[in-house]
């Protein structure tokens, strides 16, 4: 652009400025489509984007943090400065002049010029209430407090005072010896419900943790309860608890999260207390968890408590193998050396360690570093077999527990197999805490309470013993005992004797139970399923007394003779005369239901007899209280022996370290049932086999397919 160009350009800018350009409809024409331009971006953005919610007003949440948006964070910060009733000059009077002050602005500055170093007056106040802004609006942020988060809630706590404390107070002294965890699941005493029914196994764990260490309830929730939160088990392993607490930041769990050096923070009497709570010093519960694997219900032991005290506190090599060599062929070593250095890799060792090692070892199989080296140990014998240095492990009310219990344990036959025995072979007579109850072969009859002061002071260790194996025919009892025909050996009927007893010192109940009136008389198949079942298996299978549904029993009796043997029994078996119980109606109705058992059809001689086809135990019914019983002291969820865990459908099905103990519909391949019938060299539950009615539930379980049922 020339001169001349330039200064005809300045002429029309003077001559239109000095005109000026309309307010009306040309400001107004550019500001509404500007306006509109905006408008539809704000609807294209909540459409498309959405505006962002939070969650609905919840009065009782403790832990939000209410905070304006960023645009409004510069009042809220200046409200902190103008506390109390001074509130009212930074809400209302300040911001209210600012505006007053806006709209006063153009009265007080009149001056025709723009640029903003002609205007320093204006242009520093305005900088002046910018920066102001800016500067709360940071130190807002800055100064935000975290959100609000809930005290860790002491669970153990909780569930003692909702549970516990209306009758016991704030706490409760437990003798020593007392089995705290199977006395909260049964009750037992005064009224106590039996809270195995209402809460978890874990909950009743962590109560029992409570009641022996409040404070280390209370200090477990202060440094765990921020991450753990739900309640931990009691029965944990007290050599991994120490682990936590020895290694601390270091426990590879802990390693990604902010874990203090307990070992430096937390006195040894808090580690302590800690470790109670989560390892209750319940003697037989420590027993259970940590010593049964390899010691089944106790221990023979003849000594003096301490030097049983040493031997537990120090562990250490301290059970002697015999030397091998010369009792095993050269072969057979060779196959055991190869089986301990490498289980997976040399499965025909199975067999001969459980033949030769199992009764010691129990399913634990000890490792090697080398197939020489397990050679030399195996043939020279020795000792060899290391028990962890308990000492360094358990607490000392946790290691005097374990000795008291071990010790109690050791000088008879453990009560803690009669209360097994119990349950497979009396409690459906008897009830659980041998509160009696209907008689299940005449429901209008009632069974007395044994476990009642007065029932066990009139009777001697030797009566009850008498009771049991010679049974009670004209009450529906039949013999237990072996020289009797029953399933039990002598020292079972003692151990079944211990059990009973061990109510005396505090009977779980006193009166008999309440029999309703005119209760219809039961069907024969009633009968069947709460009287000949126990030995004759649920559907007529066999166990102790012969099977049904077999085409050679069917064939073998008339009607007329099969309802005499049930009338008359049979002397010298647990087949009592069922005929002084029973009315005429239902022993009829007896045989009828018998004769629709299906019998297996006879095969034609030189062809196999083709396997019935079992009928589907009740899971939930027969299999589990069988497993409870009888497995879940080694195969619960706190120890996992093996890796199997029986203690509910899912983790019976899940199996353990060398994969399905179940193969659904394949009994012949199930380990669960290889291990039960000991095909495969070890029988388990280790204490013995299973009663024969017991096994057949479970084998037909597995054979009709392993439903969930």
């Amino acid at each position: 652009m020339n001169e001349k160009e330039k200064k005809e350009y300045l002429e029309r800018y003077k001559k239109a400025k000095e005109k000026g350009v309309p307010f009306f409809p040309d400001i107004i024409f550019k500001d509404v489509v500007v306006s509109l331009v905006i408008f539809l971006v704000l609807v294209a953005l909540a459409y498309f984007l959405g505006v962002p919610t939070e969650a609905r007003a919840d009065p009782n949440d403790a832990t939000y943090t209410p905070r304006p948006e960023w645009y409004f964070l510069f009042l809220f910060q200046l409200l902190k400065y103008f506390p109390g009733k001074l509130e009212v000059v930074g809400v209302m009077v300040i911001p209210g002049l600012l505006i007053l002050l806006l709209f006063a602005l153009p009265f007080i500055d009149r001056s025709t010029r723009r640029h903003f170093l002609d205007r320093p007056i204006a242009s520093v106040l305005a900088l002046l209430v910018v920066g102001g802004i800016a500067t709360l609006t940071i130190l807002s942020v800055r100064e935000s407090p975290p959100p609000q988060v809930a005290a860790p809630v002491d669970q153990a706590a909780a569930l003692y005072a909702k549970n516990c404390a209306n009758c016991h107070g704030p706490g409760i002294v437990v003798p020593a010896g007392t089995d705290l965890h199977q006395l909260i699941a049964q009750g037992k005493h005064e009224g106590m419900p039996a809270w195995g029914g209402d809460l978890s196994t874990d909950e009743i764990d962590a109560l029992a943790g409570f009641i022996t260490s409040p404070n280390g309830s209370a200090v477990y929730t202060q440094e765990c309860g921020a991450c753990h939160k739900t309640l931990v088990q009691a029965s944990g392993n007290p050599q991994e608890l120490q682990r936590v607490f020895e290694e601390g930041p270091n426990y590879p769990p802990h390693q990604k999260q902010s874990t203090p050096a307990w070992k430096q923070t937390l006195t040894d009497a808090q580690r302590n207390a800690v470790l109670n709570f989560l390892a209750a010093p319940d003697g037989q519960r420590l027993f259970e968890v940590n010593c049964s694997g390899c010691h089944g219900f106790g221990v023979t032991f003849t000594g003096t408590e301490s030097q049983l005290r040493d031997i537990i506190s120090k562990g250490g090599q301290h059970l002697s193998m015999p030397a091998w060599q010369g009792t095993l062929s050269q072969a057979d070593l060779d196959t055991l050396a190869a089986y301990v250095t490498d289980p997976a890799s040399n499965p025909a060792g199975k067999t001969l360690f459980g033949q030769r090692c199992s009764v010691c070892h129990g399913n634990t199989v000890p490792t090697a570093p080398d197939l020489e080296s397990a050679r030399k140990i195996i043939a020279s014998g020795g000792a060899h077999v290391t028990m962890p240095v308990w000492g360094k492990i358990l607490t000392p009310e946790q290691l005097d527990a374990l000795v008291n219990y071990t010790l109690t344990a050791s000088k008879g036959q453990s009560a803690e197999e009669g209360a097994q025995l119990f349950v497979s072979n009396c409690a459906v007579c008897h009830g659980q805490f041998g509160e009696g109850g209907p008689n299940p072969a005449n429901p209008s009859q009632t069974i007395v309470p044994i476990s009642s002061a007065e029932f066990l002071k009139t009777r001697d260790d030797l009566t009850l013993r008498s009771i049991i194996s010679q049974g009670q025919p004209n009450f529906g009892m039949s013999p237990f005992g072996s020289a009797n025909g029953g399933p039990l050996s002598d020292d079972q009927i003692d151990a079944l004797v211990a059990f009973i007893r061990s109510w005396e010192a505090n009977p779980p109940v006193n009166l008999p139970a309440e029999v309703a009136a005119g209760r219809a008389a039961l069907s024969g198949s009633q009968v069947f399923a709460n009287v000949c079942a126990r030995c004759h298996g649920a559907n007529g299978e066999g166990g102790i007394g012969p099977a049904f549904n077999t085409a050679d029993f069917q064939n073998r009796y008339d009607d007329q003779s099969l309802l005499n043997v049930i009338d008359k029994g049979r002397e010298a078996t647990p087949m009592i005369a069922w005929g002084d119980l029973l009315s005429a109606g239902q022993l009829q109705q007896l045989v009828q239901y018998i004769r629709t058992l299906k019998p297996i059809a006879s095969a034609p001689e030189g062809t196999a007899t083709p396997a019935a086809t079992p009928s589907a135990s009740s899971f939930s019914g027969q299999v589990l209280p069988i497993l409870k019983a009888n497995c879940q002291v080694c195969h619960n969820s706190g120890t996992k022996l093996g890796g199997w865990d029986a203690s509910s459908y899912s983790t019976v099905m899940a199996g353990g370290k060398g994969g399905p103990v179940v193969i659904a519909g394949n009994v012949e391949k199930s380990p669960l049932a290889q291990m039960l019938q000991g095909t495969n060299g070890q029988t388990m539950p280790p204490q013995g086999s299973l009663p024969q009615a017991d096994l057949q539930v479970i084998l037909n379980w597995i054979a009709s397919g392993a439903q969930d049922n």
